[in-house]
């Protein structure tokens, strides 16, 4: 869900820019470092993380000029790593991508404000929400936090893109229109699905690599167990 650049006009570049240096900077203070120096294995699982999310990246479904869209999987990052490390990593894809051509230096802080800021941050909040608010189960966790989550994330984050495109005045020549609203939804079912999957491989066999989940809390059994 990359934002063309030619799209934007330069105080929507810079205003996203600044507001994604904000986030990316905030993250920076506030990420766990130590724990996450400590454990190697993590830091490979998020290496790997990132170089998946760089080739999913690369992939995309195009419709019409200036509209396509991407799995982004930023709903997995975050519940793995915490919102920190994802706007981070998302950041470092974002990178690998402009170098490579998939994306364009101009839309940088749009493309991390629309395609992992947004997403990471609804993510953490729904988190939080149904962790607050509902019995720790397994099969909330699963339906609200990851495939609900990720659904919602996925479409805010392109209301979001929409958002900026009327904000530079080219909707239009974005052709955002009801082809968009129309596949939007369909994306945002497929993105649920696959971070629904991955989560779900990732609790059953590595549930310590998932920082949102603890299995003890999740699993328990009840007294009489």
């Amino acid at each position: 869900m990359l934002v063309e650049s030619e799209l934007l006009d330069a105080g929507t570049r810079v205003v996203t820019l600044l507001m994604s240096g904000a986030a990316l900077a905030l993250a920076g203070i506030s990420a766990p470092w130590r724990v996450w120096l400590e454990d190697r294995e993590r830091q490979w699982v998020w290496l790997v993380s990132l170089g998946v999310l760089v080739g999913i990246w690369s992939m995309k479904a195009g419709f019409t000029p200036g509209l396509s869209l991407r799995f982004l999987l930023v709903t997995t990052l975050t519940l793995m790593h915490g919102w920190q490390l994802a706007a981070i990593g998302g950041a470092l894809a974002l990178v690998v991508l402009n170098v490579a051509g998939v994306a364009t230096w101009g839309s940088f802080g749009a493309d991390l404000l629309c395609a992992v800021i947004v997403p990471a941050v609804v993510t953490v909040q729904v988190h939080q929400l149904v962790h607050a608010r509902l019995p720790h189960n397994y099969f909330i966790y699963f339906f609200l936090t990851v495939f609900v989550g990720s659904a919602l994330a996925y479409n805010l984050a392109g209301l979001a893109r929409v958002g900026l495109l009327a904000a530079s005045g080219s909707l239009d020549a974005g052709h955002v229109g009801p082809e968009y609203f129309a596949v939007l939804p369909l994306m945002s079912f497929g993105e649920a699905f696959v971070n629904g999957m991955v989560m779900a491989m990732m609790v059953v066999y590595r549930p310590k690599w998932v920082m949102s989940f603890d299995d003890r809390l999740y699993l328990k059994r009840g007294d009489g167990g």
